[in-house]
């Protein structure tokens, strides 16, 4: 392909990515979609820290103005991944936690990764050399911070999952009655678009460079007609995922004997009642029967020795099990299961050894 053709298209597409990202700033920095007018106070900094993500990448005009030269296309698929990582973790902390930005880690995050920036313009400007020493130096300071970035980024999703099966486990006594969240389906999205960008960086090549501003335009044009879509609404995530916490207030509280006294009879009405044995029973089922709200009952288990309604639900069809298993061991496993108030024989084995620490089969040989 001839080069000056080559840089022609290179321009091109990367000139297409930056006026994307050009819209999606202007987009998600002015414009109120109609779902989140109800609740613009509480939506609106999720979408600026969206439009903070698309305004830095004006950071790739350098590259655009110098298409063809090594140290350009070095400064930008480096600084790509660095800003990328470290700004895709700020955002995902703030967006699902709330948390007030820490001045000492807002340093010790930002800090380098500017550093690194000022470094990576220095050819650009011919204050340094670009050699290959300047750039074995460079790659291994960039995937050094990338890699911390990573593992805090991998932290920080598992933290999310941890607190989504948390609420989960408050809300169902079955993992197939969990429902699937936007923070669940988005858990690979940042680790997906890391990947991308490191390979990006890796490679180092003006054609994969190319093929990288491709799939985010893509993306970004998919983002823009879905925050267009006058049809879309908004699912609001939890309080207890977004990690609020309401101020405490006394009227809304059980005392201890009441606390013990609705633990007598939701013990009395599961058991009696074997309600444990009804595979897709809930918390709303209990509520209903109960005729209290979420807020006791809940309080009330978390208080209890099983800590959530799943625990509670499961370790009683755990003891169903025992009970089934000493009478007739000759029972089928599927059997027991079914009978027991799981929806199928694997997810009682999962959970038997979750609570027993041995698998059904090992319980049942000794």
């Amino acid at each position: 392909m001839d080069a000056h053709f080559s840089y022609m298209l290179f321009f091109a597409v990367n000139l297409t990515f930056i006026v994307t990202n050009l819209y999606g700033w202007l987009l998600k920095r002015f414009f109120v979609p109609d779902a989140y007018k109800n609740n613009v106070h509480e939506l609106y900094p999720a979408q600026r820290s969206v439009a903070n993500l698309y305004l830095l990448q004006l950071v790739e005009v350098p590259y655009l103005l110098m298409v063809g030269r090594p140290e350009a296309l070095f400064y930008v698929n480096g600084t790509a991944l660095l800003l990328f990582s470290s700004y895709i973790l700020v955002m995902l902390k703030n967006y699902f936690f709330l948390q007030s930005p820490n001045q000492g880690k807002s340093i010790l995050l930002w800090f380098p990764v500017w550093l690194c920036w000022l470094a990576l313009l220095l050819p650009l400007f011919k204050v340094v050399e670009f050699s290959n020493e300047y750039q074995w130096i460079m790659t291994g300071i960039i995937l050094t911070l990338f890699l911390c970035h990573l593992v805090f980024l991998n932290r920080f999703r598992r933290q999310l999952m941890r607190r989504i099966r948390a609420l989960d486990e408050d809300e169902y006594s079955n993992e197939e009655d969990f429902p699937v969240t936007f923070a669940r389906s988005v858990k690979w999205l940042p680790l997906i678009l890391c990947l991308i960008s490191v390979i990006n960086f890796l490679f180092n090549n003006p054609f994969v460079k190319m093929a990288r501003d491709v799939t985010f335009i893509f993306i970004n044009v998919w983002f823009a007609i879905y925050t267009l879509n006058p049809h879309r609404k908004i699912k609001q995530l939890p309080m207890e995922l977004k990690g609020k916490e309401d101020v405490e207030d006394p009227k809304h509280h059980l005392n201890e004997e009441q606390r013990q006294q609705m633990e007598a009879r939701l013990m009395a009405l599961v058991r009696q009642e074997k309600l444990y044995l009804n595979d897709h029973l809930s918390m709303n089922d209990l509520i209903r029967r109960l005729h209290t709200n979420k807020t006791y009952l809940s309080e009330v288990i978390a208080n209890s020795e099983y800590g959530s309604f799943y625990q509670l639900i499961n370790t009683l069809r755990i003891e169903h099990a025992c009970w089934m298993l000493g009478e007739d061991p000759n029972l089928k496993m599927e059997q027991v299961a079914l009978a027991s108030g799981f929806s199928s024989g694997s997810a009682f084995s999962q959970v038997f050894k979750r609570i027993k620490g041995v698998s059904p089969s090992e319980y049942l040989h000794k």
